[in-house]
């Protein structure tokens, strides 16, 4: 079993959202899968032109010939794909965004509907899980939920998203304990995925455990 993270993050190995991403791995190794983590900061991906190419032209290739091709492979090799992303304005970064949207010659020109939802139909039948991660540096969860509303295009089997995210990386000793409580859940949380192909109802309860008040969170931020 291959997990594969893609980090839409612009620190990339430095960011709060790799910290999580790097527990998550962390546990599906210890169950014995193989891991790979690409940070999308690190890698040319132009825009999509919206051309179609990939469909009517060069089934399943795009035109552009960048870093795309091989982070494709990558992708299409995983049988769990995480998307990492922080929360900076509203929805997932410019970086996870560009790189969903090169995903597109994984689709074929079909319609599909279901329930009254439309989409495109997938050139192969996917088999795939996928993992939504996501931090943000403040407090509450009404800040997810529009990148919530656009991971679950792909029906996600397992979300963690972490508020408070600025904790992540603090250097002060009393919080890192706290955080390296909620890491290895979430690294437990990898290794469940690995070996029984699900998270358990307790893990996924504890995956949402506060790291500290909001109250004393607004005071540790100084604002």
């Amino acid at each position: 079993m291959k997990f594969i993270a893609f980090n839409g993050s612009p620190a990339g190995v430095n960011s709060a959202t790799n910290r999580i991403i790097e527990a998550f791995l962390n546990g599906a190794k210890r169950g014995g899968a193989q891991v790979e983590n690409y940070q999308l900061s690190e890698y040319k991906i132009n825009q999509c032109q919206g051309c179609f190419a990939c469909w009517f032209q060069s089934p399943g290739k795009c035109v552009m010939h960048d870093d795309m091709e091989k982070l494709l492979r990558a992708y299409q090799s995983a049988d769990v794909v995480c998307f990492g992303s922080p929360v900076y304005s509203w929805n997932m970064t410019a970086l996870l965004k560009n790189f969903v949207d090169r995903l597109v010659p994984l689709k074929s020109p079909l319609i599909t509907q279901s329930e009254g939802n439309f989409d495109m139909i997938d050139s192969e039948k996917r088999v795939q899980k996928y993992v939504a991660i996501s931090n943000c540096g403040f407090p509450g969860e009404n800040n997810f939920a529009i990148i919530k509303a656009a991971f679950s295009c792909c029906n996600p089997s397992l979300e963690i998203y972490r508020n408070c995210g600025k904790l992540l990386k603090t250097k002060k000793e009393s919080v890192q304990e706290v955080v390296a409580e909620y890491l290895n859940v979430v690294e437990q949380a990898g290794y469940e995925m690995a070996t029984v192909g699900e998270v358990c109802e307790t893990t996924q309860e504890q995956l949402s455990m506060p790291l500290m008040t909001i109250q004393e969170y607004v005071q540790f931020l100084g604002m």
